[in-house]
């Protein structure tokens, strides 16, 4: 057998300078790694204040989003043969003639009329004297009232065989001419007959008209599509010839 050698005990010095390697050089620092100091969190206040200027700036483009959405329609303008109060006709608007259907008073518009087309209403006017009497000839004046309100006026076109009116429309349509450039107001007067014609006096303003004051856009803004009689079933007609 071979013999065998026992490992040699390791020198005492050599493992003190071994430790000695491994522990910091505390008098010298410039090989020592320091660790970056993490960020500090936003302070309350600050903190805060993004919050509501977040929350703020959301409100805001919520509610602007709402406005780009929502559109108005245009108010309705409508068709009457009254005017109550102080009122104003537009400068340039004159729409006419055209057929209005009015069953309810023979020779008077009612408040609320219905436009009817044209060819129809010629075919009607044919067929009987109810139709006749209650299909009306008229033009139309855009007027305004001092609060704001827009009103299609309806006047009866001059009778065909004396071109004339009677008497108490004739003073209406001057009056409603004569407003497109003066307030003006109308009261009927039970003792004369007659209408009491006023004019305003002082400060002047102009009403607010539409920008759309075509024949076509106010027409669909005084009748749009219920107020109009296309053919000869409609229920208006049908109520008319006692078919219903």
């Amino acid at each position: 057998m071979k013999p065998v050698t026992p490992p040699k005990a390791e020198d005492p010095s050599r493992i003190e300078n071994s430790e000695a390697a491994k522990m910091p050089d505390l008098e010298n620092t410039s090989n020592l790694t320091v660790p970056e100091t993490p960020p500090k969190a936003p302070s309350g206040s600050k903190a805060v204040e993004s919050i509501f200027e977040l929350a703020l700036k959301s409100k805001s483009d919520a509610a602007a989003n709402t406005a780009a959405r929502v559109v108005k329609a245009p108010s309705r303008i409508k068709p009457t043969k009254r005017i109550k109060g102080w009122f104003r006709t537009h400068p340039t608007v004159l729409i006419g003639p055209i057929d209005i259907f009015d069953p309810k008073d023979e020779g008077i518009l009612s408040d609320e009329p219905t436009f009817i087309l044209p060819e129809l209403a010629e075919e009607l006017r044919m067929e009987s004297t109810a139709f006749e009497n209650a299909i009306h000839e008229v033009v139309c004046y855009l007027v305004a009232t001092k609060g704001g309100a827009l009103y299609l006026f309806l006047a009866p076109v001059p009778d065909p065989t004396t071109g004339r009116h009677h008497s108490a429309i004739e003073q209406k349509i001057d009056a409603v001419e004569a407003a497109r450039t003066k307030w003006k107001r109308l009261e009927w007067s039970k003792t004369d007959k007659q209408y009491d014609d006023y004019t305003a006096e002082g400060e002047i303003y102009e009403p607010k008209w539409p920008e759309d004051v075509s024949a076509a856009s106010i027409l669909n803004r005084a009748f749009g599509e219920r107020n109009v009689i296309k053919h000869r079933d409609d229920p208006l007609i049908v109520k008319i010839r006692g078919e219903a």
